[in-house]
């Protein structure tokens, strides 16, 4: 995948409280209010923008802020990358050269706008979308960034490129290597519980990821396992644990499973599958849901059963 590597980068704020949110769907890169109106006839002519806004009764500091932010919007460089953050991800384009002032009558709009050439993306060159939860707050912090343009620090423009190019970080990389090291010999610990024990890892981790057992242990209900409730959803799931299954056994389960209490979820969690297990079509408008080897081990570095595990399958 070709990488992307712009000269320099910028933020731009969404308008105040996100009100240019527009901007992403329209395909526009937009700035500027009513009172930056004169900017249109200027010509580059940065001193006379300064004095225009000192004119409107803004200090000059304020005033000088204002005009650094025109000169970034007005200059043409086509390889300055604009980058910002709206409805939970980062977006970023290349800003065509030319600014067009809007008519807008009711100034919903911004004042200024250019063209985002090829439009706004949200995603990364392998097609990811950039959820801005799963970014640094090195660099989301900037949508707190009180007015409406500015650089990056090299620190925020390096982790820019590298979430768009979707580049690793190396230290992350080793460590995701090493969970998955992890998750091959937990798996071969499970398969080595007893059935009980088994049975009681399964308990103790959807305890511990929010699912508390209403059951009793052991299997004494027909067909389940375990009955668990989500204390503060209180939406209640039918568990079958089994060491071994095949397809047989998978689709016996979600035709039994499927006749219990509408509502319910219906779970099949087992360590050891035989063959590739698929849930068969949705019964009563449920699908039996599976939790297989790979997840199950997941589900125990998850729920920091790690070192259960390993005194158990000892």
């Amino acid at each position: 995948m070709n990488q992307i590597t712009p000269s320099t980068i910028r933020y731009i704020k969404p308008g105040a409280g996100g009100g240019w949110e527009s901007a992403l769907d329209r395909g526009r890169l937009e700035w500027g209010t009513g009172g930056d109106s004169h900017l249109a006839a200027l010509n580059g002519d940065w001193r006379a923008v300064t004095q225009a806004y000192i004119a409107q009764g803004r200090l000059p500091a304020t005033a000088t802020g204002y005009t650094n932010e025109a000169r970034a919007f007005f200059d043409a460089d086509p390889g300055t990358m604009w980058i910002t953050f709206a409805r939970g991800r980062m977006w970023w384009c290349f800003a065509e050269p030319e600014v067009h002032a809007t008519a807008d009558d009711d100034a919903t709009d911004a004042a200024f706008y250019r063209v985002a050439h090829g439009g706004w993306s949200d995603r990364d060159v392998n097609g990811i979308v950039l959820d801005a939860d799963r970014l640094s707050t090195r660099l989301s912090q900037l949508q707190s960034y009180r007015r409406t343009i500015c650089g990056l620090t090299k620190e925020q423009e390096t982790l820019c490129r590298s979430y768009i190019n979707a580049v690793p970080d190396p230290v992350q990389a080793a460590i995701a290597a090493a969970r998955d090291e992890l998750k091959q010999h937990l798996r071969s610990l499970i398969q080595r519980l007893t059935w009980r024990d088994f049975e009681q890892f399964i308990d103790l981790a959807l305890a511990r990821t929010g699912w508390i057992r209403v059951s009793s242990l052991g299997g004494t209900t027909k067909d389940v396992d375990l009955v668990v409730e989500q204390s503060f959803t209180r939406e209640r799931m039918s568990v079958q644990v089994k060491s071994k299954a095949n397809q047989r056994m998978v689709d016996d389960y979600a035709r039994r499973l499927g006749a219990r209490t509408a509502g319910e979820r219906i779970m099949l969690i087992c360590h050891s599958p035989e063959g590739d297990l698929a849930a068969p079509p949705s019964t009563n408008g449920r699908r039996l849901e599976l939790v297989l080897d790979g997840e199950v081990a997941e589900l125990s570095i998850n729920a920091g059963l790690v070192d259960w595990v390993i005194a158990r399958a000892h």
